[in-house]
């Protein structure tokens, strides 16, 4: 299979993914170091992609499953963060810029296991609502 990189602009900034091997590479680059602000449509779009390249990996009969043992995702006061490898990924609703706002503390590239990416999908699905 051929290995796509997605480069979507945004509201604000800029979000590259791509399929890397078992994970999807997310990389973030927002305008002078800060977050990356989604628009609904920016938001239904990487919802799809996410979820594309999920179950991509997902049906490779090469791909070994691992448990999800317990949910990955932390949230204080409707701000959902992770904490992957050495990197924090948080997604939170910006009600001055009526957009989501996606950001990471650490490392801008970010490896994501089917888990992880699961659950943004469902919190960016959350604040399509």
């Amino acid at each position: 299979m051929e290995n796509q990189i997605y480069n979507w602009f945004v509201k604000k900034g800029n979000i590259l993914i791509q399929r890397d091997d078992t994970c999807i590479s997310l990389k973030l680059n927002g305008e002078k170091g800060e977050s990356c602000l989604l628009t609904r449509s920016d938001n239904d779009d990487i919802i799809q992609l996410l979820t594309k390249i999920a179950k991509e990996i997902w049906e490779d009969p090469d791909y070994e499953r691992k448990p999800y043992p317990k949910q990955l995702c932390q949230e204080v006061d409707n701000v959902y963060y992770w904490d992957i490898e050495e990197s924090r990924l948080m997604i939170k609703y910006n009600e001055i810029e009526n957009a989501v706002e996606i950001g990471c503390d650490g490392s801008q590239t970010l490896n994501l296991e089917i888990n992880y990416a699961v659950e943004i999908i469902q919190v960016l699905e959350h604040f399509n609502q």
